[in-house]
């Protein structure tokens, strides 16, 4: 056990991200999303299934309040994040025939003109292959914030990002105070580690479950405050002021916006692994690797969700953008 651990975070981390498609593919539940994704399902309509089928999981365990802590869905939905999605979608499917209704009407030049300006719009949402950088360091409070609030004053709408960047602070103050927590091992002589090691593996467990739940719990929070964001920002571009900014530019700047919680969300997971890594020292690889895989798994799965998010916006600012013309016509 303390081989692999003593690997250190990559080693954990290479573990984790290979074991992943393997544990996933085990997992029943993670088949039964990929089929509904095959029937085309909306994403909202996958993550309710999912956290219905992890209800009915919770229901027959006896450690239902343990469990429950530790199930994205139920969390991402506790932090109203599928009613935000669900919403979010619903727009989307509203202005996406509106669209269509718009291009039927229209013939000739201005078809082909429109077209051409939806193309243009379509390039600034498609998402850059984004990587890290090896050496990359996570984002100070200070920075984050700076960022994510740069990035939405350039949207021009009524609203602020503050719930994120609290949700965010929260997630990283907890999880320096879980650090401090742990023992430091250079403190502890072989004597006491031994009578620990002995009396103390049942705390021990304990604090890599409690920072797992945390980190899931956390992931799921995120997340669900970045597709509310998104919701809130596509509703305010539909029904809000009059436009000060294009909206290919609004799409440039959300397309970096989501590049920023995507890279947030990696950050997190590494943050969370690592404290669990350091937690779980004396644990043996086969109670930590799973952990740490789950970890890693739903912060890669809370990016697809944020990325998909942002996709359901083209076609709110494809009607932006033909109420952009439509009023510069008038003029």
């Amino acid at each position: 056990g303390k081989s692999v651990i003593s690997g250190g975070l990559d080693a954990l981390e290479f573990i984790g991200k290979k074991t992943m498609d393997v544990i996933a593919e085990g997992d029943p539940g993670f088949k039964k999303t990929k089929g509904l994704m095959n029937r085309n399902s909306t994403l909202s309509q996958v993550l309710r299934e999912a956290k219905e089928k992890e209800e009915q999981q919770t229901a027959t365990e006896v450690t239902m309040a343990t469990e429950k802590k530790a199930h994205y869905g139920l969390l991402f939905d506790e932090f109203q994040g599928l009613s935000h999605l669900e919403a979010l979608e619903m727009l989307s499917r509203e202005s996406e025939s509106k669209v269509k209704s718009v291009l039927n009407a229209l013939s000739g030049e201005e078809l082909d003109t429109l077209k051409e300006e939806m193309e243009q719009l379509k390039e600034a949402f498609s998402l850059p292959e984004f990587f890290e950088e090896e050496e990359e360091e996570k984002k100070g409070d200070e920075e984050f914030t700076k960022e994510v609030t740069e990035l939405f004053s350039e949207l021009r709408i009524c609203s602020k990002p503050d719930k994120l960047i609290m949700v965010r602070t929260s997630a990283y103050e907890c999880i320096a105070r879980f650090n401090s927590s742990l023992p430091k091992e250079e403190e502890e002589s072989d004597e006491s580690q031994e009578v620990e090691s002995r009396d103390g593996d049942r705390d021990a467990t304990k604090s890599v479950e409690d920072i797992h739940a945390f980190a899931i719990r956390s992931l799921a929070e995120l997340t669900a405050c970045s597709i509310e964001m998104f919701h809130k920002t596509a509703a305010l571009f539909l029904h809000g002021q009059k436009q000060e900014v294009t909206a290919t530019d609004r799409a440039k700047s959300l397309s970096q916006m989501t590049i920023v919680l995507c890279k947030e969300l990696s950050a997190f997971s590494k943050e969370f692994t690592t404290c669990l890594t350091t937690a779980g020292v004396k644990e043996k690889a086969d109670v930590l690797n799973p952990l740490i895989t789950g970890v890693f798994l739903e912060a890669s799965n809370s990016a697809s969700y944020i990325q998909d998010a942002f996709q359901l916006l083209l076609p709110v600012l494809q009607i932006s953008l033909i109420e952009a013309g439509t009023e510069l016509s008038q003029q």
